[in-house]
């Protein structure tokens, strides 16, 4: 009897995690849209020519960042500080954590954020916790 109910328990909650796992339609048929057609064969890619191939090398042997972080420095370099922006509220942010348990748990925790002009933050958290399980007699 408990197998068959267990076994029944099983089965519904398979169908609903099934049920809600389903991924969307995907369009097909004449109305659909058309994929991304892939480059043709002989397409060349301009960042594998000879002419950028050596100007990449030219950066590198003159020490000048290349990639994700040309762009970067380059704006550093203009005065610009990308990614630093002032926050929309200038107030501390945080959370407070309590713990308890029955015979030997403790705990208390607090952590706030608060912004420093427009690209720093400072973090505080204080933290404690004890643990004492009883003692058993003989």
């Amino acid at each position: 009897m408990r197998a068959a109910l267990l076994a029944a328990a099983l089965g519904c909650a398979c169908a609903a995690a099934s049920a809600s796992l389903a991924q969307e339609a995907i369009p097909a048929g004449p109305h659909a849209p058309m994929p991304a057609a892939a480059p043709p064969p002989g397409a060349v890619d301009p960042e594998n020519t000879p002419e950028a191939i050596g100007e990449w090398g030219r950066r590198v042997l003159a020490g000048e960042p290349t990639g994700p972080d040309a762009a970067r420095a380059q704006a550093m370099r203009a005065g610009a500080r990308p990614g630093c922006a002032a926050p929309e509220d200038r107030k501390p942010h945080g959370e407070v954590t309590v713990g308890m348990g029955s015979g030997g748990y403790r705990e208390a925790g607090a952590v706030v954020t608060a912004p420093i002009g427009d690209c720093a933050q400072v973090t505080i958290a204080v933290d404690g916790a004890r643990i004492d399980a009883p003692r058993r007699r003989r």
